[in-house]
Protein backbone atom coordinates (compact mmCIF):
# COMPACT_ATOMS: atom_id res chain seq x y z
CA UNK A 1 0.00 0.00 0.00
CA UNK A 2 1.31 3.20 -0.95
CA UNK A 3 -0.04 5.81 1.57
CA UNK A 4 -2.15 5.94 4.55
CA UNK A 5 -6.08 5.49 4.31
CA UNK A 6 -8.75 6.84 6.64
CA UNK A 7 -11.34 4.48 7.91
CA UNK A 8 -13.64 7.17 8.97
CA UNK A 9 -14.12 10.85 8.02
CA UNK A 10 -12.31 13.13 10.12
CA UNK A 11 -13.88 13.79 13.82
CA UNK A 12 -13.13 16.63 16.47
CA UNK A 13 -11.67 14.81 19.42
CA UNK A 14 -11.08 15.22 22.70
CA UNK A 15 -7.60 15.18 24.22
CA UNK A 16 -6.62 11.93 25.57
CA UNK A 17 -6.44 11.28 28.67
CA UNK A 18 -3.79 9.30 29.60
CA UNK A 19 -0.75 10.19 31.51
CA UNK A 20 2.88 10.44 29.68
CA UNK A 21 5.34 10.02 31.68
CA UNK A 22 7.49 8.20 29.80
CA UNK A 23 10.08 9.53 27.23
CA UNK A 24 10.44 5.74 25.36
CA UNK A 25 9.89 2.44 26.99
CA UNK A 26 13.35 1.63 27.23
CA UNK A 27 14.07 4.76 29.44
CA UNK A 28 11.57 3.67 32.67
CA UNK A 29 8.36 2.37 33.37
CA UNK A 30 4.91 3.49 31.60
CA UNK A 31 2.21 4.73 33.30
CA UNK A 32 0.48 1.34 32.41
CA UNK A 33 3.43 -0.66 34.33
CA UNK A 34 3.54 1.39 37.18
CA UNK A 35 -0.83 1.18 37.67
CA UNK A 36 -0.13 -2.38 37.13
CA UNK A 37 2.73 -2.89 39.73
CA UNK A 38 0.41 -1.48 42.31
CA UNK A 39 -2.84 -3.64 41.68
CA UNK A 40 -2.08 -7.10 40.02
CA UNK A 41 0.42 -9.82 40.89
CA UNK A 42 3.21 -10.63 38.37
CA UNK A 43 6.23 -13.27 38.09
CA UNK A 44 9.02 -13.12 35.95
CA UNK A 45 9.34 -15.94 33.59
CA UNK A 46 12.69 -16.32 32.29
CA UNK A 47 12.69 -12.20 32.54
CA UNK A 48 9.57 -12.00 31.10
CA UNK A 49 7.70 -9.46 33.34
CA UNK A 50 4.25 -11.16 33.62
CA UNK A 51 1.42 -9.72 35.48
CA UNK A 52 -1.82 -11.43 36.58
CA UNK A 53 -4.93 -9.12 36.45
CA UNK A 54 -7.82 -10.89 38.34
CA UNK A 55 -10.16 -10.73 35.15
CA UNK A 56 -10.54 -8.94 32.21
CA UNK A 57 -12.47 -5.87 34.16
CA UNK A 58 -9.87 -5.33 36.41
CA UNK A 59 -7.13 -5.01 33.14
CA UNK A 60 -9.68 -2.49 31.07
CA UNK A 61 -9.92 -0.47 34.52
CA UNK A 62 -6.31 0.25 34.01
CA UNK A 63 -6.41 1.20 30.40
CA UNK A 64 -9.09 4.24 31.40
CA UNK A 65 -6.15 6.33 31.80
CA UNK A 66 -2.72 5.11 31.46
CA UNK A 67 -1.15 4.74 28.56
CA UNK A 68 1.64 1.81 27.81
CA UNK A 69 2.27 -1.73 25.50
CA UNK A 70 0.18 -4.66 26.75
CA UNK A 71 2.51 -7.49 25.38
CA UNK A 72 1.18 -10.83 24.94
CA UNK A 73 3.32 -13.68 26.83
CA UNK A 74 3.14 -17.00 25.65
CA UNK A 75 5.51 -20.56 25.48
CA UNK A 76 7.30 -19.21 22.51
CA UNK A 77 7.61 -15.59 23.96
CA UNK A 78 9.17 -17.38 27.51
CA UNK A 79 11.35 -20.12 25.42
CA UNK A 80 13.16 -17.59 23.01
CA UNK A 81 13.38 -14.18 25.70
CA UNK A 82 16.15 -12.23 25.36
CA UNK A 83 17.04 -8.73 26.31
CA UNK A 84 14.49 -6.69 24.30
CA UNK A 85 11.66 -8.36 25.48
CA UNK A 86 12.85 -8.12 28.95
CA UNK A 87 13.11 -4.42 28.96
CA UNK A 88 9.79 -4.39 27.09
CA UNK A 89 7.59 -6.28 29.50
CA UNK A 90 9.93 -4.25 32.19
CA UNK A 91 8.70 -0.88 31.32
CA UNK A 92 4.99 -1.77 30.31
CA UNK A 93 2.68 -5.02 30.77
CA UNK A 94 3.07 -8.00 29.93
CA UNK A 95 -0.15 -10.67 30.37
CA UNK A 96 -0.71 -14.36 29.94
CA UNK A 97 -2.26 -15.16 26.61
CA UNK A 98 -0.78 -18.30 26.08
CA UNK A 99 -1.83 -21.46 27.87
CA UNK A 100 2.06 -22.29 28.46
CA UNK A 101 2.32 -18.49 30.05
CA UNK A 102 -1.11 -19.94 32.29
CA UNK A 103 1.04 -22.92 33.52
CA UNK A 104 4.59 -21.37 33.79
CA UNK A 105 2.98 -19.08 36.29
CA UNK A 106 1.19 -21.70 38.01
CA UNK A 107 4.32 -23.56 38.31
CA UNK A 108 5.72 -20.14 40.15
CA UNK A 109 2.82 -20.69 42.68
CA UNK A 110 0.62 -17.84 40.77
CA UNK A 111 -2.89 -18.86 40.37
CA UNK A 112 -3.14 -17.63 36.44
CA UNK A 113 -6.22 -17.45 33.43
CA UNK A 114 -5.84 -17.74 30.01
CA UNK A 115 -6.48 -13.62 28.68
CA UNK A 116 -6.15 -14.29 24.62
CA UNK A 117 -5.45 -11.32 23.27
CA UNK A 118 -7.88 -12.46 20.24
CA UNK A 119 -10.19 -11.71 22.40
CA UNK A 120 -8.88 -9.01 24.62
CA UNK A 121 -8.85 -6.33 22.20
CA UNK A 122 -12.32 -7.27 21.30
CA UNK A 123 -13.30 -6.00 24.68
CA UNK A 124 -11.20 -3.01 24.30
CA UNK A 125 -12.91 -2.07 21.69
CA UNK A 126 -16.42 -2.51 22.95
CA UNK A 127 -16.15 -0.86 26.19
CA UNK A 128 -14.55 2.73 24.55
CA UNK A 129 -15.18 2.57 21.38
CA UNK A 130 -18.28 5.26 21.87
CA UNK A 131 -15.65 7.50 23.69
CA UNK A 132 -12.30 6.79 22.21
CA UNK A 133 -10.45 6.81 18.76
CA UNK A 134 -8.49 4.04 17.43
CA UNK A 135 -5.88 3.24 14.45
CA UNK A 136 -5.29 -0.31 13.21
CA UNK A 137 -2.20 -1.18 11.92
CA UNK A 138 -1.26 -4.49 10.42
CA UNK A 139 -1.89 -7.46 7.67
CA UNK A 140 -3.16 -7.41 3.69
CA UNK A 141 -4.69 -4.05 2.56
CA UNK A 142 -8.01 -5.97 1.96
CA UNK A 143 -7.70 -7.33 5.33
CA UNK A 144 -7.49 -4.99 7.40
CA UNK A 145 -10.21 -2.54 5.18
CA UNK A 146 -12.08 -5.08 6.33
CA UNK A 147 -11.69 -5.01 9.77
CA UNK A 148 -12.11 -1.57 10.38
CA UNK A 149 -15.54 -2.22 8.29
CA UNK A 150 -17.37 -4.66 10.83
CA UNK A 151 -15.92 -2.45 13.14
CA UNK A 152 -18.00 0.32 12.19
CA UNK A 153 -20.35 -1.79 11.98
CA UNK A 154 -20.33 -2.98 15.21
CA UNK A 155 -20.02 0.65 16.94
CA UNK A 156 -21.62 3.20 13.71
CA UNK A 157 -19.55 6.42 13.94
CA UNK A 158 -16.08 4.73 15.86
CA UNK A 159 -13.46 7.09 15.28
CA UNK A 160 -10.99 4.55 13.52
CA UNK A 161 -7.86 4.62 11.10
CA UNK A 162 -6.13 2.05 9.33
CA UNK A 163 -3.48 0.51 7.00
CA UNK A 164 -1.72 -2.35 6.27
CA UNK A 165 1.34 -3.47 7.67
CA UNK A 166 3.78 -3.89 4.43
CA UNK A 167 5.49 -0.70 4.31
CA UNK A 168 8.68 0.48 3.38
CA UNK A 169 10.72 2.92 5.52
CA UNK A 170 9.54 5.97 4.37
CA UNK A 171 5.82 4.52 5.01
CA UNK A 172 6.55 4.01 8.62
CA UNK A 173 7.91 7.47 8.62
CA UNK A 174 4.50 8.52 7.37
CA UNK A 175 2.74 6.02 9.84
CA UNK A 176 4.83 7.59 12.87
CA UNK A 177 3.63 11.44 11.72
CA UNK A 178 0.28 10.09 11.24
CA UNK A 179 -0.45 8.66 14.33
CA UNK A 180 0.98 11.60 16.01
CA UNK A 181 -0.87 14.27 14.43
CA UNK A 182 -4.20 12.33 14.91
CA UNK A 183 -3.52 11.35 18.59
CA UNK A 184 -5.37 8.09 18.66
CA UNK A 185 -6.67 6.74 22.13
CA UNK A 186 -5.80 2.75 21.07
CA UNK A 187 -3.93 1.51 18.50
CA UNK A 188 -3.79 -2.38 17.52
CA UNK A 189 -0.84 -3.65 15.64
CA UNK A 190 -0.83 -7.26 13.77
CA UNK A 191 2.06 -8.02 12.39
CA UNK A 192 3.47 -10.91 14.40
CA UNK A 193 6.32 -10.47 16.93
CA UNK A 194 8.68 -9.40 17.07
CA UNK A 195 8.12 -6.60 14.44
CA UNK A 196 4.80 -5.56 16.04
CA UNK A 197 6.88 -4.83 19.09
CA UNK A 198 9.45 -3.00 17.36
CA UNK A 199 6.78 -0.56 15.96
CA UNK A 200 4.94 -0.33 18.79
CA UNK A 201 7.68 0.95 20.64
CA UNK A 202 8.71 3.42 17.89
CA UNK A 203 5.07 5.03 17.96
CA UNK A 204 4.84 4.82 21.68
CA UNK A 205 8.02 7.05 22.15
CA UNK A 206 6.13 9.54 19.31
CA UNK A 207 2.62 9.42 20.61
CA UNK A 208 1.73 7.56 24.03
CA UNK A 209 -1.68 5.70 24.08
CA UNK A 210 -2.30 2.32 24.77
CA UNK A 211 -1.10 0.03 21.75
CA UNK A 212 -1.44 -3.61 21.39
CA UNK A 213 -0.03 -6.51 19.57
CA UNK A 214 -2.40 -8.81 17.88
CA UNK A 215 -0.28 -11.38 15.57
CA UNK A 216 -3.14 -13.17 13.74
CA UNK A 217 -6.09 -11.42 15.46
CA UNK A 218 -6.85 -9.47 12.28
CA UNK A 219 -7.14 -12.62 9.97
CA UNK A 220 -9.76 -14.25 12.81
CA UNK A 221 -11.69 -11.16 12.86
CA UNK A 222 -12.21 -10.83 9.28
CA UNK A 223 -12.69 -14.46 8.75
CA UNK A 224 -10.21 -15.53 7.09
CA UNK A 225 -8.75 -18.07 9.49
CA UNK A 226 -10.22 -19.45 11.91
CA UNK A 227 -9.95 -20.14 15.78
CA UNK A 228 -9.68 -23.74 17.59
CA UNK A 229 -13.29 -24.99 18.63
CA UNK A 230 -14.55 -23.74 22.12
CA UNK A 231 -13.49 -26.97 23.60
CA UNK A 232 -10.00 -27.51 22.15
CA UNK A 233 -9.79 -23.75 23.85
CA UNK A 234 -11.11 -24.21 26.93
CA UNK A 235 -8.73 -27.78 27.01
CA UNK A 236 -5.62 -25.13 26.49
CA UNK A 237 -4.95 -26.73 22.54
CA UNK A 238 -5.86 -23.80 20.80
CA UNK A 239 -1.82 -22.94 19.98
CA UNK A 240 -1.80 -26.72 19.14
CA UNK A 241 -4.25 -26.35 16.76
CA UNK A 242 -2.85 -23.86 15.13
CA UNK A 243 0.18 -25.13 14.69
CA UNK A 244 -1.47 -28.01 12.40
CA UNK A 245 -3.83 -25.94 10.86
CA UNK A 246 -1.11 -23.48 9.84
CA UNK A 247 1.63 -25.06 8.10
CA UNK A 248 4.02 -21.85 8.66
CA UNK A 249 4.09 -22.28 12.38
CA UNK A 250 5.48 -25.34 12.68
CA UNK A 251 9.15 -23.12 12.43
CA UNK A 252 7.69 -22.77 16.10
CA UNK A 253 7.69 -25.74 17.47
CA UNK A 254 11.46 -26.08 18.43
CA UNK A 255 10.60 -23.02 20.65
CA UNK A 256 7.57 -25.23 22.08
CA UNK A 257 9.50 -27.96 22.64
CA UNK A 258 12.38 -26.14 24.72
CA UNK A 259 9.40 -24.68 26.33
CA UNK A 260 8.11 -28.37 27.57
CA UNK A 261 11.37 -29.42 28.96
CA UNK A 262 11.72 -25.49 31.06
CA UNK A 263 8.15 -26.29 32.15
CA UNK A 264 8.88 -29.88 33.76
CA UNK A 265 12.33 -28.71 35.22
CA UNK A 266 10.47 -25.20 36.49
CA UNK A 267 13.47 -23.55 35.08
CA UNK A 268 11.67 -20.08 35.08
Amino acid sequence: MAGLTAGSPATIRLNPPYSTGMASPEASASPLHAAASARFPHALLRGLTTFVPPSMHSLLDLLEDNAGILVAINAEKIARADAAGMALTAANLGYPDGIGAVLALRRVGIAAHRMPGAEVWLEIFDRFAARRSFYLIGGREEVVGDVARRLQERVPGVRLWYRDGYMTDAERDELLADVRRRQPDFVFVAMGSPQQERLMQRLYAAHPAVYMGLGGSFDIFAGRTSRAPAWLRRAGLEGAYRVLSEPTRFRRVPALVRFVAMLGAGRF
